[in-house]
Formats: structure tokens, sequence, C-alpha cells
């Protein structure tokens, strides 16, 4: 079993797919966002993959380490064909599995990996981990969905199909916060 994220203590690595991956789910995000003014000021999650959590203190020693892996590989594809209800800390999230492409998979690995050798990683268990994106949850909201509203929300969306793929843009360390001033601590382009 994956912890649930530290938001004190720990940074995220995140994946930004292409546009025409996110396309679809940003009309989805968005719909159910303004219906419930879950975020006011119109700055919605953006759109992403997390494939590692470390710690907050090791983020330069990160930020090396990813330039190098960065460097290693080509195209990362990224691939989505469903809508899924997941459980987070008794609260059920919207999102949309992305599937273990040969590229994803081997790229995070190697990520993982390095960041596990010094320490920096905070994921004990990364074979169980599950890639996907977020489309709805209360986490930033400022304006929560009632819970029973959301469940009904997502078990109405699970498994409904939405085949996509396109390649990931850019690998990120982000702070647990909407503000995007505050939230990308360093940016790296993939091919």
């Amino acid at each position: 079993m994956i912890k649930a994220a530290d938001l004190e203590n720990e940074f995220f690595i995140v994946l930004i797919p292409g546009k025409e991956l996110v396309e679809t789910a940003s009309q989805v995000q968005k719909i159910v966002s303004e219906h419930y003014n879950l975020y006011p000021d119109q700055i919605y999650p953006q759109l992403h993959i997390t494939i590692d959590r470390i710690e907050k203190k090791k983020a330069e020693r990160a930020r090396e380490i990813l330039a190098e892996k960065v460097k290693e590989f080509g195209k990362i594809e990224i691939e989505v064909d469903r809508f899924s209800c997941i459980k987070f800390s008794d609260q059920h999230q919207l999102v949309l599995e992305v599937n273990e492409t040969e590229s994803l998979q081997k790229f995070s690995e190697a990520v993982h990996q390095s960041l596990a050798a010094e320490g920096i990683s905070t994921i004990e268990n990364h074979e169980e981990w599950m890639f996907h994106i977020t489309i709805i949850s209360n986490i930033f909201a400022e304006n929560p969905i009632p819970v029973d509203e959301l469940t009904e929300i997502c078990l109405f969306m699970e498994g409904m199909s939405r085949p996509l793929s396109a390649a990931a843009e850019k690998m990120e360390i982000w702070r647990p916060t909407l503000d995007p001033g505050e939230k990308v601590i360093a940016s790296f382009i993939l091919n």
C-alpha cells in the first residue's frame, strides 16, 4: 500500500502530458469545477502524472539527478484509455488511468532507482505505484464537492472509455500548491 503524501515534507515529481491528451480531460475538469465552483479564482489543478515523491530538503540533489536522467531517455509515451474512480484518504477521486507504456515504465523506474539510491525518494514500494491523472478531487478545492455527490460523479464516469495518447512534454518538481508561481521548483523539457 502506498502511503498518502506528506504535504509538509514532500515534493512531487510529475510528468506533463502533451496538449492533445489533456484537452479532453481539461474539459471534464472544467465542467465539474465550474458547476461546483471548486476554484473561485479559476486556477485549476494542472493535469499531470505523479511518478515519484521526494524529501523536500533534498530537492536540489534531486534536480541534479533528474537533469541527468532526462538526457538518457528519448520520447516517453503516455496513453490513457478510461476514467476510473479511486479512493484516497476516504474520498473518491475521478482519474484517468494511465497505461504502463514501456517508455513510461522504464523512465519512471530509472528515475525512482536513482532517487532511492541516495535516499531522496519517499516511496518505499514503487512497484505498486499506479499511474493516473487526477481530474476531479477535493484536495485543493476551496468549495469541496459533498462526498456523496463526488462519489456519484465518480461512479457515473467510472469505466467510460477515452483512448488518447501523447508524449510527455516536461518533467517537473512541484510543491503541493495550486499557485502557478509557487508550484514549479524545477522543469525539464523532454524529447
